[in-house]
């Protein structure tokens, strides 16, 4: 059997609906990442760091060091966390203080390295380096508002 078309018949593409679409998806695109740019410049603030524990745990040694605006460097010797009393300990030659903890506890104790936020981070990673360096393995840096 022949089947036979006319002219009315043709089958086409409506190109209005199509057009359409084309503009819906330019402005979606468009719209996504124009939010895109502006997530990026949300500004984040970082909590303060608090504590309700202190910051020694049972059984457990840890060399708390810590950096000031000033790129002092002292050591803490105590800290209570309820308080927020602290006795802090210059340190005038990092490597010789560290060259003396490794001498007394061995390489395998914890060191903290705190510091303000205002302080550059090359400051805080030279003297993470200097814990790297002497062979500390436990170091890590804590950054906050007040290192205590």
């Amino acid at each position: 059997m022949r089947l036979s078309f006319d002219e009315e018949d043709k089958v086409d593409v409506p190109m209005s609906p199509l057009i359409d679409c084309v503009f819906l998806l330019l402005i979606f695109f468009l719209v996504t990442t124009m939010m895109r740019k502006w997530e990026m410049q949300i500004p984040l603030t970082v909590p303060s760091i608090t504590s309700s524990l202190s910051t020694q745990k049972s059984g457990q040694d840890v060399v708390i060091i810590a950096v000031d605006e000033r790129k002092n460097i002292y050591q803490v010797l105590y800290h209570d966390a309820y308080s927020g009393e602290s006795h802090y300990s210059k340190i005038k030659d990092l490597d010789g203080f560290l060259n003396d903890l490794r001498a007394r506890e061995g390489r395998d104790i914890a060191i903290d390295v705190t510091a303000y936020r205002t302080v550059p981070v090359k400051t805080v990673i030279e003297v993470f380096d200097a814990c790297q360096l002497q062979g500390f393995t436990r170091t890590r840096v804590r950054l906050g508002s007040k290192p205590y």
